[in-house]
């Protein structure tokens, strides 16, 4: 339930920790949701370093995870997590509506996604090798928190946590575009200035660190470009000042693309990779409104519940209590 207001501390799903923001991102109901622990997916000990010979201090995180700017503004407020998200900016892993993958770095996550390249050629910046802990846990994207590699219940399992995916990202992609817009930056130019970069994709990177290069970041940050930090910082403000209404302003906002530069990468990729494995890392086509994620993961949830009860009976043991955290 919605009973801690501390954005900056993590709020329990059932038994999972997700970011605090969630308790204002999505509906009340999402709380009252009966999600138990996914017991076979442990990234402390990971089930695909036995089956598939990942590495145990990198496990699946070969992956530059989209985290939105709101969420990149409130841990530049969380003292401890400072200076991780400092650093993270000013490699060059943020763009306005906050990290996403560059198209150099696209092309090695896809790689080793299909397994042709060795793993760890892409590795998450915001992992700590050492700890094997994500270092803005509190402030991680919903891909990130919401992903297991096996699911207790099966495809019922896997069906819920897909949808509520679908439906995070979502909504973290529509506020970070409003965050921009009520922050003062010019969203349309920004779009605009996007599509341009489709002319030279190489320029995109930087040649050293793979992440975005001076040169696009000065294009899409345009007067904010050596301002992130603050830019972050006051989307992550009208977060909390409309925190109450996010859900809903996420349901209004109309999302705004970038076909041009996305049908060019997807160009540039089809030679190398199937079109299955590029559509899994640059989905096509018109985003689904909230609304409909928003039913899609009821409806899995109760499909959930459904698996579980016959699974029970077909055991032979009553079905727990539905009891909430």
């Amino acid at each position: 339930m919605k009973n801690d207001d501390s954005i900056l501390q993590p709020i329990r799903l059932g038994t999972h920790l997700v970011p605090g923001i969630w308790r204002y991102m999505l509906p009340d109901d999402v709380f009252y949701f009966r999600v138990d622990p996914e017991v076979r997916s442990s990234c402390f000990n990971c089930p695909q370093v036995k089956a598939h010979g990942f590495h145990p201090s990198i496990r699946c995180c070969s992956y530059i995870p989209r985290v939105p700017n709101f969420l990149l503004g409130l841990a530049l407020m969380d003292p401890g997590v400072r200076p991780v998200a400092q650093n993270f900016i000013a490699t060059g892993y943020s763009i306005p509506e906050g990290s996403q993958v560059s198209p150099h770095h696209m092309e090695k996550s896809i790689g080793f996604l299909s397994g042709k390249l060795p793993q760890g050629s892409v590795i998450c910046p915001l992992l700590d090798q050492n700890t094997k802990k994500c270092q803005i846990y509190a402030f991680r994207s919903g891909v990130c928190s919401t992903f297991f590699c096996r699911h207790d219940q099966g495809e019922a399992g896997a069906e819920f946590w897909e949808s509520l995916t679908d439906l995070v990202t979502q909504v973290e992609t529509a506020l970070a575009q409003w965050a921009l817009e009520q922050a003062g930056f010019d969203l349309g130019l920004y779009f605009e200035r996007f599509e341009t970069l489709a002319q030279d994709l190489e320029a995109c990177s930087n040649p050293e660190t793979g992440t975005w290069s001076d040169h696009a970041r000065r294009q899409l940050f345009g007067v904010w470009y050596g301002r992130e930090e603050e830019l972050f910082q006051a989307c992550a403000a009208q977060a909390i000042a409309h925190k109450k209404d996010l859900f809903e302003i996420a349901g209004r906002q109309k999302l705004r693309q970038t076909p041009g530069y996305d049908t060019t990468i997807r160009q540039r990729l089809g030679p190398l990779y199937s079109h299955s494995l590029i559509g899994e890392a640059l989905p096509d086509g018109e985003p689904m409104p909230v609304r409909n994620l928003w039913y899609s993961t009821q409806l899995a949830h109760r499909n959930l519940q459904l698996h579980r009860i016959q699974a029970s009976q077909d055991s032979g043991h009553e079905p727990h209590s539905n009891q909430q955290t």
